[in-house]
Parts: structure tokens; sequence; C-alpha cells
């Protein structure tokens, strides 16, 4: 199962839309976790209109893994239901940015291995991480994802500011870091198009999803959406989204088959036996 992060580098240029729009159109069962140590849930707040699970979310876990207590039943006991039919769940953000105090590195290195395990119970999981390079941001997630996909727009400072902080993007150790990350762009051609944006950052185009703020805004709150995007499905927005997706575990199988390729000839040539 795939492990996905979203991550920015400057401004606000849609994870938190993009990813939502990811797992509610992502074709297995999925678990999004909103990462973004900005505060203020926009799970809860937005897209859920403030309906459900107010006392549940990401601090909770930060407490009790101060307590020792952190598991991955506490980790599902945190989630709410991104939709009717149980197979999207989402673990809501911090309430505040005040409550970012609270997430340690010990914290992220700790929940990453939990998500690693959520993985390796049949569930894929879509991290929102927001802005790259916040204090107490959730590096460790980014690092320990199979896919770290940066989410940008094309207009030149945006992809100029994608170039600038490349090297600097949380990567894997060793083999583990061939071919993990790449961009997901954001209205792609406005003004620059897919080739002219991974030329000037130097980074690998994954995937796109349309400039649909309309749809947006519905998706994130507008309106009553809790039984999924039926009302949507003709949007540009949900239907970049699904291509998105495809395009998005496309690149994961084809990182996998890299890797499975090169550890078969590590192991055939007697590499890294020690």
């Amino acid at each position: 199962m795939t492990m996905l992060a979203l991550t920015s580098v400057r401004g606000a240029p849609g994870v938190t839309t993009t990813a939502l729009v990811a797992a509610l159109t992502w074709p297995r069962p999925v678990l999004l976790v909103e990462a973004d140590v900005a505060g203020s849930s926009s799970i809860k707040a937005g897209h859920l209109r403030g309906e459900v699970g107010h006392e549940l979310g990401l601090i909770n876990l930060a407490l009790a893994h101060r307590n020792g207590a952190l598991s991955l039943s506490t980790l599902r006991g945190q989630t709410i239901a991104l939709s009717d039919d149980g197979a999207r769940l989402a673990l809501p953000g911090l309430a505040t940015k005040a409550q970012a105090t609270s997430l340690t590195d010990d914290f992220w290195a700790t929940l990453a291995g939990l998500l690693r395990g959520v993985t390796r119970h049949g569930v894929d999981v879509i991290v929102d991480g927001g802005r790259f390079g916040m204090r107490h941001g959730p590096d460790a997630l980014l690092r320990a994802a199979d896919l770290l996909a940066v989410v940008c727009r094309t207009a030149l400072d945006d992809l100029v500011a994608v170039r600038a902080n490349a090297d600097h993007l949380p990567d894997g150790a060793g083999e583990a870091a061939l071919d993990r990350r790449g961009l997901l762009l954001v209205g792609a051609g406005r003004p620059h198009r897919a080739d002219e944006a991974a030329e000037a950052t130097t980074l690998p185009v994954w995937s796109a999803v349309d400039w649909d703020p309309v749809a947006a805004e519905r998706v994130n709150g507008r309106e009553r959406l809790r039984t999924g995007l039926s009302r949507l499905t003709s949007s540009r927005l949900v239907r970049s989204g699904r291509g998105a997706v495809a395009a998005l575990l496309a690149a994961d199988d084809r990182r996998r088959r890299v890797l499975d390729v090169t550890l078969e000839t590590t192991v055939l040539t007697g590499k890294g036996v020690r």
C-alpha cells in the first residue's frame, strides 16, 4: 500500500484541497492525515462543516505519546469518517497554531512508524503536510512517505521558489530516495506548461489538477457533501483529481518496480552483504 505526502514551499497553492480531493477520489481504503501545523482543521471546519468529531484530532495523539500510550488503536480512535461508505477516514489536524508546540520530532517519528503500520494493514495514507519548513512541522512524515508531492501553481515565482528549495526537501535514505519527489501542479498552463515546470524546478511532474475555484469552495464546505462527490463528479476539479490520483499511483508503481530491480541486483551481486 502507498503512503503519499503533499507539501508546498510557499504561499497557499492548494495543498489541503488537493489532498482532500485525492482522498475522496482514492480507489482504495485511505486515511487522510491533516498534519499542517498552521492550525484550524480545514477538514472539520470546512468539508465537514463543523458537524462531527469536535474533540478528535492530532493533538490527542501528541498527548498520548507524551504519556507513552500512542498506538495504532489510539490512532484509529481519533479518526473521523470522510464519507458514509467508511472507506475514507481522516485524522483531523490542530485546532489552533499554539498546539503545535506539543508536536515534537519524536512524536512525528513515532506517528510515521504507525502510519507505515496502517499501510501494512491494507489502508493507503495521504498526508497533508502543509507548507514545508514550518516550526514543529511534520518532516518525519514527509521522509517516511513513498512519494513526496510538491503542490505548486505554475506562475514563474512559484516555480522559482520550488527550485530554490528542491534540494532541502526531505528525502529517504539510500535506495529509498529513488524517484520519490515530484510535482503536483495546480492549474497547469496558467501560465506555464508541465514540461516548463519540470525544467524550471528540476523535479518531474507526476500529475496535475485543474484550476477550479468554484468546485474547490464547494468541497471545502460551501455546501453539504457528506455522502461523497456525486454532485461534483462533472467538475474540472474532481475529474482532474481522479486523473491525478491515477497518475500518482502509477508513479508509485514505477518506483516500486525500479526499487525491486535494484534490490534484486544488489542481492545477486553480493553488494551490501556484510
